[in-house]
This record gives C-alpha cells, structure tokens and sequence, in this order.
C-alpha cells in the first residue's frame, strides 16, 4: 500500500503523514471524519461506502508509527460489524463473550502493520496495515478490504 497517493482529496490539503511536522492530528481529525461518513453511508445503504473505502485506504499511518504508542491505544474491547473483540496487554486478543471455546490468539504491531494469529490447528496468521487507530476507532486493510472496529464504553 502506497504511503499516499496523488489523489486529490487528502494529498492537496498537504495533512498526509509527514507532510509536514506537526500536521498528525490534522491527519487524524480529516480520516474520522472519512470514517464517520463510512458509518452514514452503511447506515444509508448507501454505495458510497466502496468509495469512501478506496479513498481511505490510500493513507495508511506512516510506516515508521509509534509501534509501543499503537499497541497502547489498541487495549480494551472493540466492537466490529460482526463480533466484539478483547486485546489484552500480553499481545492476546479474545472473540466476545469470552468462554473456554471462543475463538482467540495474538496480536502485534510493528510500524503500521498490524498481525493477528488465530490459536485454530493450523494457526491462521493474518497481516494488515493500519490506517487510524484512536482513542474511538480502529481502521485497518489488507489488500482488497477495510475493516472497521470501534471502542466498547
């Protein structure tokens, strides 16, 4: 995934990672915004949710991201479209409601990339790049989607 594009939306407002110093929270507020608009357009039904999706993934965090600083953020509960999660300090992540059964593994992050195991036989290891992680959201993709988690109050 290419740090930034030369698309116009982000890159002419100069807010992409690096552009220039101190301008990171710019950054933030503009994806937030991206990712607020990605709620409406699901909760619309809308298409534009594909759009919103494509533009997004073109300004991924700086590859060179705060690894210790994101892995601190990303702690507690998060709620997905399609399940909760738990990511614990040890670098251990649960599906909830947690049980004996419920699916589980490790998580890490190095830059911008974030990984996840899956404890299965074999242990199914995935990789992605993180766009936005906040103290509400946290984006990521691979190479064809984008997911979308927010933080459980």
């Amino acid at each position: 995934m290419a740090a930034c594009s030369a698309r116009p939306t982000i890159r002419r407002c100069g807010l992409c990672p690096g552009a220039r110093a101190g301008q990171a929270g710019l950054w933030e507020n503009l994806l937030t915004r991206f990712v607020r608009l990605r709620e409406q357009a699901t909760r619309l039904k809308s298409e534009t949710w594909q759009a919103i999706d494509a533009e997004i993934k073109e300004h991924p965090a700086p590859k060179d991201s705060d690894s210790k600083a994101l892995s601190r953020l990303i702690l507690g509960k998060w709620e997905s479209p399609r399940h909760d999660y738990l990511y614990r300090a040890d670098g251990t992540w649960t599906m909830l409601p947690a049980d004996p059964d419920t699916t589980h593994g490790t998580w890490r992050i190095d830059g911008n990339q974030y990984s996840d195991t899956a404890a299965t036989d074999p242990p199914q290891t995935s990789q992605y790049t993180i766009i936005l992680i906040s103290r509400r959201d946290f984006v990521f993709a691979d190479q064809e989607d984008v997911f979308y988690e927010v933080r459980i109050k």
